[in-house]
């Protein structure tokens, strides 16, 4: 019994198997049927839709290079300190310019000034001067600079205190807006600066240490709102933690704490001028306090969009600091510049784990030509319309204001030339995007013949304006002008 009781459970099994198969095979063919029937169905919903229209004939098309080169208000930047106690050092403009072609391609200097002793008076008017002629030197030299004031270098207890009261820096502050505003040419950006050690906020004699209550936090802010009313506003100012801004917004009526918006961006209010720099910069699992918190992480994530960010490390290399590490936080905060004097052994590391490259093509923006379609068989006199696609595959848009122009310049007399300004905005071709614009203008009536034509993309200032060095280079083969610092897109024959 107990045989035949398992040969019987045998030969149901085996005739479960065979039904099973059966079954299988069935659902099979049905599932077949089913995803035949779902592509056919997605076919047919995408053949309703609008589908991109090809390329007309005659556009043209532009290769990109991963060539380094120097472009103005980006990349890393070398620190430079200027004392009280020496002023005799001054920038020189020709070592500016030689710098622009150096291992770095330096178009950018952080001037950090330090007034240790005029704590108590008023700057000399031999300092200020010296200020105006570094900035003279870097106009001269084709670089701008991130500019800081601040009072002591270290946070010894000998060394109190850490910064002059808040009358004097108030004080300061009327002293050197003239010469900020003078020289907003070649300022990239103003950090804060003036409270405390190096100027970064923390270290502090004159101010609340530890502010926690919004009274403490109140001295600060009249502090910023004096410097912002000084400086130039088309300069943003960088502030040591999001923190800081977040708290300034809450206390001025933003309940929210809202991030920029791009309505809200680039306009001469302090919410759109109040910029960031990380100065310990993929250091810490809270970049050394930093971020106290996720909601923080997100607004500068957000916020940076629309202003500068920038800094440097300040720990020796660690887990956080490796090359594809800071390539992320580059990318998720929308870096423009970073110091290269500063952590030599971070740098170091990504030149060996094989991630500087990158950095130094992506810091800010990086701008390439995809493609462009011109009129065809231009006209003297007539519109003449240049539809061109490019992308951004920096970490940051072009942060200040940038010129846009459609320039036509005669293949065989260079003096026959003809600039037409465009209202396209640059700040607005965001990091990792592809944009489309049309740039149009109505020739002159006296053009004839063959004229290379390009986009220039120059300095809006007309002190820098014509200088190629200030004019931003887009990352194609073969198109960029070193002696002009314009794109060339194409030559056409104008009848």
């Amino acid at each position: 019994m107990l045989i035949e009781s398992i040969g019987a459970a045998a030969h149901r099994s085996r005739t479960d198997t065979i039904l099973y198969e059966t079954q299988l095979t069935a659902m099979n063919a049905m599932k077949h049927l089913f995803l035949i029937t779902l592509i056919a169905l997605l076919t047919a919903a995408c053949s309703n839709q609008p589908q991109p229209e090809p390329d007309p004939e005659g556009t043209i098309y532009y290769t990109e290079t991963d060539e380094l080169f120097p472009n103005p208000e980006r990349g890393f930047h070398s620190q430079i300190y200027y004392t009280s106690a020496d002023l005799n050092k001054e920038a020189k403009a020709s070592g500016i310019d030689q710098n622009r072609t150096s291992t770095y391609y330096l178009t950018l200097y952080l001037h950090s000034y330090y007034l240790t002793d005029y704590m108590e008076s008023d700057i000399p008017q031999e300092f200020l001067d010296r200020l105006d002629r570094n900035m003279q030197a870097l106009r001269e030299g084709g670089a701008k600079a991130v500019v800081r004031f601040s009072y002591k270098d270290n946070f010894k207890n000998t060394s109190k205190p850490w910064d002059a009261s808040q009358e004097w820096i108030s004080r300061h502050i009327d002293q050197v807006g003239p010469y900020l505003m003078k020289n907003a040419d070649v300022i990239f950006c103003i950090q804060c600066g003036f409270i405390g050690s190096w100027g970064e906020w923390y270290y502090t004699t004159a101010f609340k240490f530890n502010p926690s209550k919004d009274e403490d936090f109140e001295p600060r802010w009249k502090m910023v709102e004096h410097l912002m009313d000084v400086t130039p506003k088309d300069r943003q100012i960088g502030f040591r933690t999001p923190g800081y801004k977040m708290r300034y917004l809450k206390m001025r009526g933003d309940t929210t704490m809202a991030p920029l918006t791009a309505a809200e961006a680039y306009q001469p209010t302090i919410k759109a001028r109040w910029a960031g720099h990380n100065d310990c910069f993929v250091s810490s699992q809270n970049d050394v306090g930093t971020y106290f918190s996720n909601a923080e992480r997100i607004f500068w994530q957000e916020d940076t969009k629309y202003t500068v960010m920038g800094g440097e490390t300040c720990e020796k290399a660690n887990m956080y600091s490796n090359g594809a590490n800071a390539i992320k936080n580059m990318e998720m905060y929308h870096w423009t510049y970073i110091n290269r004097d500063y952590q030599r052994e971070v740098l170091n590391s990504w030149v060996v784990d094989q991630h500087m490259d990158e950095i130094k093509r992506r810091l800010g923006y990086r701008l390439a030509l995809d493609k462009a379609y011109l009129t065809p068989n231009p006209q003297a006199g007539q519109q003449f319309d240049a539809k061109i696609t490019l992308h951004n595959s920096g970490f940051a848009a072009p942060v200040n204001k940038r010129d846009v122009e459609l320039v036509f310049v005669n293949t065989t007399d260079k003096t026959d030339k003809y600039v037409y300004p465009q209202t396209e905005d640059p700040h607005f071709w965001m990091a990792g995007d592809t944009v489309s614009f049309t740039l149009s203008c109505t020739l002159d009536n006296s053009m004839a013949g063959d004229y290379n034509v390009y986009l220039n993309l120059p300095d809006p200032y007309e002190s820098l304006h014509n200088d190629p060095r200030f004019s931003i280079r887009l990352a194609n083969d073969a198109i960029w002008e070193e002696e002009t610092g314009y794109n060339r897109l194409a030559t056409v024959n104008v009848k």
